[in-house]
């Protein structure tokens, strides 16, 4: 794997509940916004804004089951600025909303 993919991989799994912009991550990388985000989906097969929410939403999967918190403080504890956009991305890639998987055994 490129290097560059890995720090930029590292620094997701830290700073995942921050703003990372593509614009931003390119411009650390020395990339260009095109270059960076066509290295990116070669070797992640998938895009980066798709690799940050899937990033935020298994990291709020934990925050869920505790129920400590409520759906909206989870969704902003993971990088989320409206609960609503959380909960659509999360029901559509679990197949049950952020509630229902709470309520569950």
């Amino acid at each position: 794997m490129d290097p560059r993919i890995k720090r930029i991989l590292k620094t997701i799994e830290e700073k995942f509940a921050t703003r990372l912009l593509v614009k931003k991550v390119a411009e650390v990388l020395g990339l260009s916004v095109s270059r960076f985000e066509h290295l990116f989906r070669e070797e992640m097969d998938c895009t980066f804004t798709t690799y940050v929410r899937e990033v935020r939403l298994r990291k709020a999967e934990p925050m869920l089951v505790d129920r400590i918190k409520r759906v909206e403080q989870v969704a902003t504890d993971v990088g989320y600025n409206y609960a609503r956009n959380f909960t659509r991305d999360f029901t559509k890639r679990n197949g049950k909303s952020p509630s229902q998987s709470r309520a569950l055994p």
